[in-house]
């Protein structure tokens, strides 16, 4: 049976939301109309509607399926890495690096989702912490997880704040891929190091004492 316009057909909304992903990055939130996506994505002008009740939740729905996309494979490698983490901890980080990495390996994907996020930085579109929520801190969520199997006698906070560190540096990674000259593995290798160096070394604060405190009275 050939579907009509008027009814959407299974795969109407993802092309929705992957047309509507492309027109975000390219021209914002305020610079792209419902009536666009929905001729560039094949529907008609009310399956945005029907699909998302609004363009507003439409937006929302890009960003919350890319958070997927970028969390899962680093959420899927935490859960794997965990079993060599204690033993082996360079391979645990380096499992999780790859995965951070792994959706970036286009640089075309790489420059248009950093487009995409660079036109929500400027309009602020999306509802508070939507991304920070899905995204950042099951990410975090993921790499502190190793961090406390490689260390466990480390605080909650110090752990919390290695895991930053490490996804800092892979951030970097991402933002400099294709500019910075020195390989992609390389850079990742030196992330590795760097972070097992300062997880397995780092001092554990004793209960109730910051790092700010204990390097004073170390001064």
């Amino acid at each position: 049976m050939t579907h009509t316009p008027s009814s959407p057909t299974p795969d109407t909304r993802e092309r929705l939301l992957d047309t509507a992903e492309r027109l975000f990055a390219a021209r914002g939130f305020a610079g792209t109309s419902v009536r666009e996506i929905t001729d560039a994505a094949g529907a008609n002008l009310g399956a945005v509607n029907y699909h998302f009740r609004s363009k507003e939740n439409l937006y929302a729905e890009v960003f919350t399926r890319r958070a997927a996309l970028l969390r899962e494979p680093v959420v899927a490698a935490a859960r794997t890495a965990m079993s060599v983490a204690r033993t082996n901890p360079a391979q645990a980080f380096e499992a999780l690096g790859r995965a951070f990495l792994a959706p970036h390996e286009d640089r075309d994907t790489t420059q248009f989702l950093l487009a995409l996020f660079a036109r929500e930085a400027i309009e602020t579109c999306l509802p508070p912490g939507l991304f920070v929520r899905e995204f950042l801190v099951p990410t975090i969520d993921a790499i502190t997880s190793i961090v406390r199997r490689a260390r466990p006698d480390l605080p909650e906070a110090e752990a919390r704040a290695s895991a930053h560190a490490f996804f800092a540096q892979i951030m970097q990674i991402v933002k400099g891929a294709g500019i910075i000259a020195t390989p992609v593995d390389e850079q990742l290798a030196h992330a590795v190091r760097f972070t097992v160096a300062a997880v397995m070394h780092l001092e554990a604060a004793p209960p109730g004492r910051s790092h700010r405190q204990r390097q004073h009275k170390q001064s």
